[in-house]
């Protein structure tokens, strides 16, 4: 099992199967947590990944904290965004990776005409190509890498890993993504040296976006949010594990207290 880490600043907890704020924290709590033999929380909550290739070691991957709201002036054209800045009341439903493929969980996108961001990565994916048009048909497939390896690091082939994944999903999904989530959000939570190479790589094959996240809910259903909770705007990450269907509905509903609706992430950032 690989867990990776890309830390948030985290204000508050909330459990959605019960729908209560469990409190407030300080510190950081990890987005995509470290790895290790076995799932840990840490502060908050962490979004443990499912079987995938073999995981480098912790201190490869970033530990610092994204700033709640903070924009990012990225290079080449890129936009770079952990928010959208919107007075519409909607936020944004995005799933990453691609290891657990649920049933349950495309019948329920198929049924509520639910809008999902898929940010896959393609060894994840197992050729089950159906299976993820069905889930994102309301939103859209994007670019999660070849493999999953952290673009921050030189020895990464970012060529390969962004621009294998553009006409990868162009042949296989029939549309080329025009926005990357950057795995484990390496070079960009907070901006790196790196970032402008990573900019420069994904712009160069069409990504128009870097997209992160403010809220994250793990396998559990468990949130964290970067700042303030249930706000017009949040990019909500989660994983394709657990009992997804459960959690997206239970999701659904919670923003929905707050009078808060999902919309489509790849409308919002268009090409």
């Amino acid at each position: 099992m690989i867990l990776t880490r890309a830390a948030v600043a985290v204000a508050s907890v909330v459990a959605l199967g019960a729908g209560a704020v469990l409190g407030h924290v300080s510190g950081s709590a990890a987005a995509e947590s470290a790895p290790s033999a076995a799932p840990q929380q840490i502060v908050a909550s962490s979004i443990p990944t499912a079987k995938a290739t073999p995981s480098p070691s912790a201190d490869s991957y970033p530990s610092s904290t994204l700033v709640p709201d903070k924009v990012q002036k990225g290079s080449n054209g890129i936009n770079v965004v952990s928010k959208i800045t919107t007075k519409n009341p909607v936020f944004f439903i995005t799933i990453d990776d691609g290891w657990g493929q649920q049933k349950a969980a495309a019948d329920y996108v198929a049924a509520s005409h639910l809008p999902v961001t898929s940010f896959l990565t393609n060894a994840a994916v197992q050729g089950n190509w159906s299976f993820f048009k069905k889930m994102s048909a309301y939103d859209a497939v994007q670019n999660h890498s070849m493999t999953h390896k952290a673009l921050s690091k030189d020895s990464t082939d970012r060529q390969y890993e962004i621009c294998g994944a553009q006409s990868r999903y162009a042949t296989k999904i029939g549309t080329k993504p025009w926005i990357l989530r950057p795995p484990y959000g390496a070079g960009f939570m907070p901006r790196r040296p790196s970032a402008p190479a990573i900019e420069k790589t994904a712009a160069s094959c069409g990504i128009k976006h870097i997209a992160l996240w403010n809220v994250t809910v793990d396998k559990n259903g468990k949130m964290a949010f970067a700042g303030n909770s249930f706000q017009k705007g949040d990019i909500v990450l989660l994983h394709f594990e657990g009992d997804l269907a459960a959690n997206l509905k239970a999701l659904v509903k919670a923003y929905a207290k707050h009078g808060l609706k999902p919309a489509s992430l790849s409308q919002y950032l268009a090409r």
